[in-house]
């Protein structure tokens, strides 16, 4: 698990977060029954930026975002939606993981 994915799961902890209820299978693929943190189903770095700003934290992947994730449906960068997202309580769309397998 890499040191962002920790971080994701840490800050999927956070009440913030938790207030929504959200089944971690939203954003990961469980390993088992036992523990739902198995492999991302979605982008990590647009989960960081959407989770940090739903926890009032500073978003380390937000410029990186906004430059590997050129939308042409979307008017607002990568990075500016998520967070705008985040703000109104929606859940967008993700992209992808990206998996070597």
């Amino acid at each position: 698990m890499t040191s962002l994915e920790m971080k994701l799961k840490d800050w999927f902890l956070h009440p913030a977060i938790q207030y929504h209820d959200w089944d971690p299978a939203l954003f990961w693929k469980p390993h088992d029954e036992h523990d739902p943190f198995g492999e991302l189903r979605v982008d990590p770095q647009e989960l960081e930026v959407y989770f940090a700003a739903l926890i009032g934290a500073e978003s380390e992947c937000y410029d990186a975002v906004n430059q590997n994730h050129q939308a042409a449906f979307s008017p607002l960068p990568r990075a500016v939606f998520l967070t705008v997202s985040a703000h109104r309580n929606d859940v967008p769309l993700f992209s992808p993981a990206h998996t070597l397998h």
